[in-house]
Parts: structure tokens; C-alpha cells; sequence
């Protein structure tokens, strides 16, 4: 990869001249204590010299790679698909987050910054309607996980009026006993990897008329660690609005067993390309692990309902008669041609009790 960013390093000098980069050097050196400040973890160990030329050639890379995914380059380095892969991973990791304010800076040389924000966003499929400023690329998923969850007024106040946190709130499995279906929501916007990912960057969910409306989720290592580093970021620096937090802390309420897992896929909620159930299980228990969810949730109206629904006595005892005899169309032909026979039956009985008694 050092080579790779290098080689780009090289190409991008040629194209601005040795000037404009001396410019960027500059600019940087400028910001170098606002930059060393935005990491966690102290950097003072590297030398100033090292550290400028550090964001220089990281900085370039990244603008450079993504211009050039952008453009369909036909670079043969680009068309390695696992390039793309590699790039996007690092990009997300919180510990390699470059701030994206001297990345404006920088990106600002070459193209107007509404470019750089239009390359990025396209780079990672995500469309974010509001215009904001991003501390860095995670901050950025975690917006557009949060913009899908005010999509409309009537979800704005659903999410504004946010109730205690989600309590007793019933497995995948025993909500479907319950007569509970589930829906994947469809989204235009994946929340990282390739366009055609199943995995959606929505935290939307609904519950209308029996239906539980949910975004698709892709358990896969690369989901793993998406949500792994957008819940770091919130639970360090977004405390007061963990909405992927509280996700995580909904879906574990759901997903305890591996009945559960296999019942989502079937109805396309969830994919599993890992293949055991028990797998899904253990992911979204994990990222759970040490993370604290909100007093409040934005989930506490859909849990309400969901239990309101699960403790009806007459729509148990309805699910559990259409699941048992009405499953699917010959085992509700077979009920009822079989409740048909028990009335003939029945009827037979009555009418030869009648003639018997006739006849003393």
C-alpha cells in the first residue's frame, strides 16, 4: 500500500506542479496542532517533518484514489477490486481517521470542496440530502445513519419524543408465534461497500398493521466493522445521540437464537454469508458488549407497540390457529375439508341418535 500511495503521490506532483505541493505542505504545517489534537492517541512521538509529509501523502492518496474511482479511471492499479476494498476499510477505521477539515483544505488546490463532498459521498454510495461538515469519513456513515431516521415530519416526531429505553421487548421468534411479520426495507443508499450491498444505511423502523419494517442487515466482517467503529465514534463523541447504539440494543433484543436468525433470513431481513446462524448471533451480541445505550430510545414507541401486539390474548391465539392450520394453502384446504368431514360425521351421529329414538 506505502508503494501504491507513493506511486499516486508522484502522478499528483506531475499534474500540479512541485509548487502547489510546497502550497499544500504549507498549509498543513499551519494546521499541524489542530491535526496532531484530532486523534485520540498522542502523536507527539513523530517528528514534525515526518508527520507533514505523512498527512501530505496520505491526504493526496485518498483525494487521488477516489477522483480516479470517480472518473472510471482506467488506472490497472483501480481495477483491482480489492484495492477498493482495502481503501474503504482503512478509510472507516477511527484510529486512521484523517480530519476532514485539512482534507477540505488540501482537496481545495485542485477542485471547488462541493467536488470533494459529491466524490466521497459517491465513493461510499451514500446520499446525504442535509448539508453538514464532517469530522472525519466515520462521522460521516454516522450521519447518514442518523438522516434516515428523520426521513418525515411524522418520523421526526416519533424520534423527538423518544421514551424510556426498550424493555421486555420479545425475541424474532416469539413475535412471528405472536403473528408479527417482517419486512426488509428497500433503501437507494448502502451503508458501505458496493452500490448492490444488502446491507442499507437506514436505522428506520416501523411497526404498521402487524408488520415490522426494518432495514436489511448484512452480517458480514466488513458490517462488523463499520458498526463496530460508528458506535466508537458515538459513544465517545455523540453521547447524547447514540441512534446506532440504540439499534444494536434493539436488534439483540430480537436476535437471541439461531431460530431467530434463520427466521429473518428467511423473510429477507437478514443475510447471512457466513453461513451458521450461530455465527449472526454472536455478532450482534458482541456489538453490544461494553457499549451503553441511550436513557432514551428512539426504538421506545416501536417496543411499546410490539408488546402491546405480543400480549393480546386474541391475536396470539389467532396467529397460533393460522400458523398451526392455515400455514400456507393445503394445510388450510386439508383444515378445513377436515372440520367438513367432522360435521358430516356429526351430523350422521345426531340424525341416527333421532332415528333410533324414533323407532321406540
Amino acid at each position: 500500500m506505502e508503494d501504491l500511495k507513493k506511486k499516486y503521490l508522484e502522478s499528483y506532483t506531475k499534474k500540479v506542479g512541485e509548487d502547489t505541493i510546497e502550497e499544500m505542505r504549507k498549509t498543513i504545517q499551519a494546521e499541524e496542532k489542530n491535526i496532531r489534537a484530532s486523534y485520540e492517541e498522542s502523536t507527539d512521538w513523530i517528528k514534525s517533518e515526518y508527520f507533514l509529509d505523512l498527512i501530505l501523502k496520505d491526504s493526496v492518496f485518498i483525494m487521488e484514489f477516489i477522483t480516479c474511482h470517480h472518473e472510471n479511471s482506467e488506472d490497472s492499479d483501480l481495477d483491482q477490486s480489492s484495492y477498493v476494498s482495502v481503501v474503504k476499510n482503512d478509510l472507516i477505521l477511527l484510529e486512521n481517521q484523517l480530519p476532514y477539515f485539512i482534507f477540505r483544505s488540501l482537496f481545495s488546490f485542485g477542485m471547488q470542496q462541493m467536488t470533494l463532498d459529491r466524490f466521497i459521498l459517491s465513493f461510499f454510495y451514500i446520499s446525504i440530502e442535509k448539508k453538514t461538515d464532517f469530522k472525519h469519513f466515520t462521522d460521516m456513515l454516522r450521519r447518514g445513519y442518523e438522516e434516515s431516521l428523520f426521513h418525515s415530519l411524522r418520523h421526526i416526531y416519533r424520534v423527538t419524543i423518544t421514551g424510556p429505553g426498550i424493555v421486555d421487548l420479545k425475541s424474532a421468534d416469539n413475535l412471528s408465534q405472536a403473528g408479527v411479520k417482517f419486512k426488509a426495507r428497500i433503501m437507494e443508499r448502502s451503508v458501505y461497500g458496493d452500490k448492490d450491498s444488502i446491507a442499507k444505511l437506514s436505522l428506520r423502523v416501523e411497526f404498521e398493521k402487524g408488520v415490522l419494517t426494518m432495514p436489511g442487515f448484512h452480517a458480514s466482517e466488513t458490517s462488523d466493522m463499520v458498526l463496530r467503529n460508528v458506535i466508537a465514534f458515538e459513544q465517545c463523541h455523540v453521547a447524547l445521540k447514540p441512534y446506532t447504539s440504540n439499534y444494536i440494543h434493539f436488534l439483540n433484543f430480537l436476535i437471541i437464537s439461531d431460530r431467530d436468525v434463520q427466521l429473518l433470513t428467511e423473510e429477507g431481513v437478514v443475510t447471512n454469508p457466513m453461513g451458521r446462524p450461530s455465527l449472526v448471533v454472536d455478532m450482534v451480541n458482541k456489538l453490544q458488549v461494553g457499549v451503553k445505550v441511550g436513557t432514551r430510545s428512539q426504538y421506545y414507541i416501536i417496543s411499546r407497540k410490539l408488546r402491546a401486539h405480543y400480549t393480546s390474548r386474541r391475536k396470539m391465539s389467532w396467529a397460533t390457529l393460522k400458523n398451526v392450520y392455515f400455514s400456507d394453502l393445503w394445510t388450510g384446504t386439508a383444515t378445513l375439508a377436515a372440520v367438513f368431514l367432522l360435521l358430516l360425521t356429526l351430523i350422521g351421529t345426531v340424525a341416527s341418535v333421532i332415528q333410533a329414538y324414533k323407532s321406540f
